[in-house]
């Protein structure tokens, strides 16, 4: 299990939420970081306010760039390894202590 910070409907920050939700698993071209730092960016911010294009419906995790390390590899992934401290772009559900990012988008 992981914590995470849940949007549960669009509008200011009093519609997060800290949560405990089950730790995701990486799929093929993922790792999953273990969040030491998360970005709070723009599009965040218009994310959780329903303003940002393709924004998710709540409830979500948002969180689009974080750093910490690799805890888990997905399938068919080569160059990342447990424990590789990284940064992550395009990542999903930043606000936790654990996201899921496409390797594209991570670097050592």
């Amino acid at each position: 299990m992981m914590k995470a910070v849940v949007v549960t409907k669009h509008g200011g920050p009093d519609n997060m939420e800290l949560q405990e939700l089950p730790t995701p698993s990486p799929g093929p071209g993922e790792v999953c970081i273990r969040v030491s730092r998360a970005g709070i960016n723009f599009a965040d911010i218009l994310s959780r306010m329903g303003l940002y294009p393709g924004s998710p419906k709540p409830p979500f995790t948002p969180g689009m760039e974080v750093s910490g390390t690799v805890d888990e590899v997905g399938p068919d992934v080569e160059g990342f390894e447990l424990g590789d401290r990284v940064v992550g772009s395009g990542t999903k559900g930043g606000y936790a202590t654990h996201a899921i990012a496409k390797t594209n988008g991570v670097f050592k």
